[in-house]
């Protein structure tokens, strides 16, 4: 599946998988609203940190692939955009 065992792969994989989880959770809840107004409803309402946070388990899935096939630099690549999310999800709660 990943013959390729690198950082930049796993971080790329690890920056889109929260956008998909954060794409399905916009499909499973709010189809309704259109993306822009479901993302501004989000930012309006204080939720964004949350649902971004929640998408991240999409990582998480990533990280057990990748462990499944023992790419430990693609696993590094995932952790890593893990750590650039949190650090925004932070930043979003504290400002």
């Amino acid at each position: 599946m990943f013959k390729e065992d690198k950082f930049i792969t796993g971080f790329i994989c690890g920056l889109l998988a929260p956008l998909v989880g954060f794409y399905i959770y916009f499909l499973a809840l709010f189809r309704e609203l259109g993306i822009d107004g479901f993302y501004n409803q989000l930012a309006s309402t204080n939720r964004l940190a949350a649902v971004i946070s929640l998408s991240l388990l999409a990582n998480l899935a990533l990280f057990f692939i990748f462990d499944k096939y023992s790419r430990l630099r693609s696993q590094q690549g995932v952790i890593a955009a893990t750590f650039l999310y949190g650090f925004y999800v932070v930043y979003l709660k504290v400002f």
